[in-house]
């Protein structure tokens, strides 16, 4: 069942206080142009009040971080649904979680609607029951709860959810969400999980919305969405850029390289290629695929190309079954070189590298935009605890702080920093609430600490937040990642 929130008055703070606050308190798809999603409606909305997480189902929607934005089972239902209703949003009433007195409210004198699109991959539940994220929209209802329990909403907003889930392989399913939000709901802002890019370049190029999407997208992106389209993690550019840069900085970049790409990369890859040559160094074997559907007929041919050529080391830009695919075939094979992989298709998920044969993978590096392994790592996270915390109070659920990490671990982290940075925009607007003071508000809220990503922050011409990553490497004995290396900047973006 679905559960919104409309949530009433908190008590004001000034805006370098919330943005102390918020770091405390809490694949990818096509990215052509969007066609006009008018022929794409979404289905039939539901409506549902719902004052209490525990007075409705709680199904484990079944996504994944190991999910790539084109890897799903061909039989994945080719729906849309777009729920919105007024529901307060409190918690739980008989769970054993501690409960605090909310503080005293007074009724908004405006109601903000935001977004907020999650993915819906049940089929994956039946391959493994691993990949499930949990219960999204209570993770976001429970930031939203803590808001108005600490008064941390600006003076006289209020902020009402609309949630939006998605097939995550059916494009026409995002265009659905991304058309309802705008017209249906007429929301103010949105957000949104992995694998949605786009619904969220419609948000931005069709209809002008304010939208805080999770993964990094082509350069082009971010000038045709602009002012509106804003990311979680790096742009492609600075992504492979950055990638070719680690690789070659720690000396992985040795003997015959080979690279296997999806075409949806082609503007990062061409940047990560100019870093190469830049150092001297050649990429000998290249195979790309257009990333399509669950794994590809490249697959094999990228693998026998690298055979022939006398690849030693692998880039593997590609979508998790694909993956899954080379590492499969090169096994049959009896080649087993060097991957260094990234978080593009989501390989640095622990219940994706899980998937994968020991005896390819084992003591793979990554480069990471994420804190993922730092729990394997003995690594502290104090947004992480903090986040995590609220969301037990909230649901009364437990969640488990161990290795390898679940996929609602890192959907629990996710939310948090998207609604956090929805919070600041907020605050920043807050004495004109535009969608274009918004924008700036975003654009100037300076550094932040996120739960689930690495350090960042946007600017007038970045509206990427992640500027840093870190080195991880694979532990099938775990099975997990494990952190290996602070945080690094990334390499210089273009001006």
């Amino acid at each position: 069942m679905s559960k919104t929130a409309r949530i009433l008055l908190g008590r004001g703070a000034a805006l370098a206080a919330v943005l102390s606050l918020m770091a405390a308190a809490c694949g990818a798809d096509s990215s052509e142009p969007v066609a006009e999603p008018a022929s794409q409606p979404a289905q039939q909305q539901e409506t549902q009040v719902t004052s209490s997480p525990e007075e409705a189902e709680q199904p484990a929607t079944s996504a994944d971080e190991a999910a790539p934005g084109a890897d799903a089972p061909a039989s994945a239902p080719d729906d849309t649904a777009t729920d919105e209703a007024s529901a307060t949003a409190a918690a739980p009433a008989d769970t054993d979680a501690a409960v605090d007195e909310a503080p005293t409210t007074t009724v908004p004198s405006r109601i903000v609607r935001i977004g907020v699109a999650f993915p819906d991959l049940a089929a994956f539940a039946v391959l493994n029951p691993e990949f499930g994220i949990g219960d999204p929209e209570a993770q976001a209802l429970a930031v939203v709860d803590q808001w108005i329990r600490e008064g941390l909403l600006p003076a006289g907003i209020g902020v009402e959810l609309v949630f939006g889930k998605y097939n995550i392989i059916s494009d026409s399913a995002k265009l659905g969400v991304c058309t309802a939000f705008a017209q249906d709901s007429d929301v103010f802002a949105a957000v949104s999980s992995v694998s949605f890019t786009v619904g969220a370049e419609c948000l931005a190029t069709r209809f002008e919305i304010p939208i805080i999407d999770t993964d990094g997208a082509p350069p082009s992106l971010y000038q045709r969405g602009a002012p509106w389209f804003f990311t979680l993690r790096a742009d492609h550019g600075t992504h492979l850029r950055s990638y070719a840069q680690w690789a070659i900085d720690s000396g992985l970049f040795a003997g015959s390289v080979g690279m296997y790409y999806e075409t949806r990369l082609d503007e990062g890859v061409e940047q990560l290629r100019d870093q190469v040559a830049a150092a001297g160094l050649e990429i000998a074997s290249e195979t790309a695929t257009s990333g399509e559907g669950v794994g590809s007929p490249e697959d094999p041919v990228a693998v026998q190309r690298f055979i022939v050529d006398g690849v030693d080391v692998v880039l593997p830009l590609v979508g998790g079954s694909s993956l899954a695919g080379v590492l499969g075939f090169a096994e049959s094979q009896g080649y087993r070189p060097v991957y260094l992989s990234t978080d593009y298709g989501e390989q640095t998920a622990d219940v994706s590298g899980k998937t994968l044969p020991a005896e390819q993978y084992d003591g793979t590096l990554a480069m990471t935009m994420k804190r993922s392994g730092e729990i394997a790592a003995g690594m502290v996270n104090e947004e992480a605890e903090a986040c995590l915390s609220n969301y037990e109070r909230y649901s009364g659920t437990d969640i488990e702080r161990r290795a390898p990490e679940t996929g609602e671990f890192a959907s629990i982290l996710r939310t948090c920093d998207l609604l956090s940075l929805v919070l600041a925009g907020l605050h920043g607007a807050a004495d004109d609430l535009t969608r274009e003071n918004f924008v700036e508000a975003l654009e100037n809220a300076g550094e932040v600490a996120p739960a689930g990503v690495a350090p960042g922050s946007f600017g007038p011409d970045d509206h990427s937040l992640v500027d840093h990553y870190r080195a991880i490497r694979w532990d099938a004995g775990c099975p997990c990642w494990v952190a290996v290396s602070d945080f690094i900047p990334m390499a210089a973006r273009d001006s």
